[in-house]
């Protein structure tokens, strides 16, 4: 509750330095990737005390979220940035506007839809290990190919950022995705059976298992009904995937979308992959 008082609290004052000189300014960095790398590297430096070495937040807010950062124009993060924010921590940063809007493109970095960013890494490198070598298409479908344990990904790209899908892998118990929790259900005529639980009252249970069957169950017919405490999702990616291949990985679900670009259409790249 606390931690949401303050994002609201640090969204209204960012509304209010609104009318900072810069106006309805757009930044004119924003998404290269030399700009990116500036702005991160000043954001190590000066903000990282308070926000988190990569915007997770701490004394000040998770910049890394979206709900803050998307909300807010490029003029409202500048003012912010050069001027502070009245009533809380944030000090002003008397810097060049260069400066600040490096700041600014590395901030709105951390939360954009990965689709709408460039990571490196190989698309096509990382199809091949999706559907093949790391497992994932035993659990997770991408346009109809795939398993049902798992989210469908085939519009990933558009709804997590590079950072979202990095922690999906890296640290699955960090933000299950709510709908998919693991569950083996023994029955009193002795069947076991085992999936993700699409629904669970006092009364009854419906478990989705590994071929796509749905079960419903009544509870009184069940002697017990166990839940995973842990993701489905592996916990060893670290270690069965090179850095190259994590990268090659990431890029190939960074360009997972369901919408096809037409031209002139500024949203992100062109094209589904």
């Amino acid at each position: 509750m606390r931690l949401h008082l303050l994002c609201v609290i640090a969204m209204a004052c960012l509304a209010a330095w609104a009318a900072d000189d810069k106006g309805d300014a757009k930044n004119p960095l924003a998404g290269q990737p030399e700009a990116i790398a500036a702005g991160k590297k000043l954001f190590v430096e000066g903000c990282s005390g308070c926000h988190g070495p990569n915007g997770e937040g701490g004394r000040g807010p998770n910049l890394a979220k979206g709900d803050l950062i998307r909300g807010a124009t490029d003029a409202h993060l500048f003012s912010a940035i050069r001027n502070g924010v009245p009533g809380s921590d944030m000090p002003p940063f008397r810097m060049p506007d260069e400066k600040i809007w490096q700041l600014v493109t590395f901030i709105r970095s951390l939360s954009a839809p990965a689709y709408e960013s460039t990571a490196p890494g190989n698309p096509e490198a990382g199809g091949a290990l999706f559907f093949g070598q790391s497992g994932c298409v035993q659990c997770h479908t991408i346009r109809g190919r795939g398993g049902v344990l798992g989210p469908d990904l085939s519009n990933i790209g558009r709804t997590r950022s590079y950072a979202q899908l990095r922690e999906a892998l890296l640290d699955p118990d960090a933000h299950p995705t709510e709908g998919f929790r693991g569950v083996s259900v023994l029955t009193k005529d002795g069947r076991t059976i085992s999936g993700v639980a699409k629904d669970n009252t006092n009364y009854s249970i419906a478990v989705l298992d590994a071929q796509g069957n749905l079960h419903l169950l009544w509870k009184k017919d069940l002697r017990e009904v166990t839940f995973h405490q842990k993701s489905l999702m592996p916990h060893d990616y670290k270690q069965r995937l090179s850095r190259d291949q994590m990268q090659d990985l990431l890029a190939f679900l960074g360009r997972q979308s369901v919408r096809v670009d037409v031209p002139g259409d500024e949203a992100g790249p062109k094209g589904d992959h």
